[in-house]
C-alpha cells in the first residue's frame, strides 16, 4: 500500500520545512510505503529553492514546478503523478499529527478483511494552538462503512456548513480522486475546497471515519484564507455555481435558505478581506464599487448570515445592510487604516 502526499505549495518558505518534518518523521506501516508530491504553485519567494533542496536530500519527496496554476489545479497535477493507491491532501503551512499513515493503514487494512474497500477515509484535525482538542464534532461512527444509500448525513453536513469542506482531513483513492473535474477559466485557490470535496463525496461508493485528530491547521492570517485577493470573489461564485447542482442533486431545495446565507456570508468575507486589507483608501474605495456591482453580491450579500457565522463577519454584514453600508465600511476602513498606523508608529518607537 502506498500513500501519496500531495502538497501544493504557494509562498510557504516559513512552513514547509516544519510541514515535511512532519511527514518525514512518521514511520510507514509494515507492507506500505510513502511519497511526498510538491506541487510548487508560482511562489515569489523561497519556496521553489527550498522544495527543491529537500527533494533532492530525500528520496521520497518530489517537486514539480508548474507556475501559478491556483490550488485546484495543483491538487489534480499532484494526483496525476502519484504513484500510490491512496491520496492525502496538505497544506504546506500545516502539519500532519498522530500516526496518522498507520492509522489510515489499519482502517483500509480492517475493511479489506471484510471484502469491502473505502473510497474516502475522513478523520478529525486539531488546530495547532490546541492540538488536543478536536475540530469537529461529527456525527459519523467509527467501525461503519457509509455506502451510497448512507450518505444523506454527509450530504446534510456539506449543505448547511463548511466542517466538512476541507481536503485535509481526508484520505482518497486515487481512482476517484483521478476522475475530479477540471476547472475552466481563471485560476481556482478559493472555494476550491468545497467543490473538490462535493466532487468527492458525489462519487464516493464507501466513505469510513477514524475519530482521531490526524492532522494539524495553522491559523495563518496572511494564508490564501487570511488577507485580500482579487480573484476571490470570482473563485467563488464559479465553486458555489457548482455546489448548488450538487445540492439539488443530493436534497433538492431542502437547505436552499442556509446555503443562500453561506453565500451572504461568502460576500462578507470578501469585503472584510478587503477593507481590511493593506491595500490604499482609494483602492479599497475602487474595489468595494466593484465588488458592490457584481450579481452575486447584489443577490446574497444583504441577506440573514448562518446563525454560526464568526462575529467580526457579522459586524462587517451589519454595514453591509446599512443604508448607507458604502460610507460605512469605507469609514471602518479608514478605522482600520489610521490604527495600523498607530500601532506601528508605538513598535517604531
Amino acid at each position: 500500500m502506498i500513500f501519496s502526499v500531495i502538497v501544493p505549495v504557494y509562498n510557504a518558505e516559513k512552513y514547509i520545512e516544519n510541514m515535511l518534518k512532519s511527514i518525514l518523521k512518521q514511520k510507514p506501516p509494515e507492507k506500505s510505503e510513502i511519497e511526498v508530491i510538491l506541487v510548487e504553485n508560482g511562489s515569489t519567494d523561497k519556496s521553489p529553492e527550498i522544495c527543491d533542496s529537500i527533494a533532492d536530500k530525500y528520496e521520497l519527496v518530489k517537486c514539480y514546478h508548474y507556475g501559478k496554476i491556483g490550488a485546484y489545479a495543483a491538487r489534480n497535477e499532484g494526483v496525476r503523478l502519484a504513484g500510490g493507491e491512496w491520496i492525502i491532501f496538505a497544506d504546506a503551512d500545516d502539519e500532519l499529527s498522530g500516526e496518522i499513515f498507520t492509522e489510515i493503514y489499519n482502517e483500509i487494512a480492517f475493511w479489506r478483511e471484510k471484502g469491502k474497500e473505502p473510497d474516502i477515509v475522513l478523520h478529525n484535525a486539531a488546530s495547532m494552538d490546541t492540538p488536543g482538542i478536536k475540530m469537529f464534532s461529527f456525527p459519523f461512527t467509527e467501525g461503519k462503512i457509509y455506502e451510497e444509500a448512507d450518505k444523506d448525513e454527509f450530504y446534510r453536513i456539506m449543505c448547511m456548513g463548511d466542517s466538512l469542506n476541507a481536503m485535509w482531513n481526508k484520505c482518497v483513492k486515487k481512482e476517484l480522486a483521478l476522475e475530479t473535474k477540471e476547472i475552466s477559466g481563471n485560476l481556482l485557490n478559493h472555494g476550491e475546497d468545497l467543490l473538490q470535496t462535493a466532487d468527492y463525496i458525489d462519487r464516493a461508493k464507501a466513505i469510513v471515519y477514524i475519530d482521531k485528530a490526524l492532522y494539524l491547521y495553522r491559523e495563518n492570517s496572511g494564508g490564501l484564507t487570511g488577507s485580500y485577493h482579487a480573484e476571490f470573489m470570482d473563485n467563488q461564485i464559479k465553486a458555489w455555481k457548482a455546489f448548488d447542482n450538487y445540492a439539488v442533486k443530493w436534497t433538492g431545495n431542502t437547505y436552499r435558505d442556509v446555503i443562500e446565507a453561506r453565500k451572504a456570508l461568502t460576500c462578507s468575507i470578501g469585503v472584510k478581506s478587503l477593507i481590511y486589507s493593506g491595500l490604499s483608501w482609494r483602492e479599497k474605495e475602487k474595489k468595494l464599487d466593484e465588488i458592490m456591482k457584481i450579481p452575486f453580491f447584489k443577490q446574497y450579500g444583504k441577506l440573514s448570515l448562518p446563525k454560526w457565522a464568526p462575529q467580526e463577519d457579522e459586524f462587517v454584514h451589519d454595514m453591509i445592510i446599512s443604508d448607507n453600508s458604502k460610507n460605512e465600511l469605507m469609514k471602518s476602513a479608514r478605522w482600520h487604516d489610521v490604527k495600523a498606523i498607530i500601532k506601528k508608529a508605538i513598535k517604531w518607537k
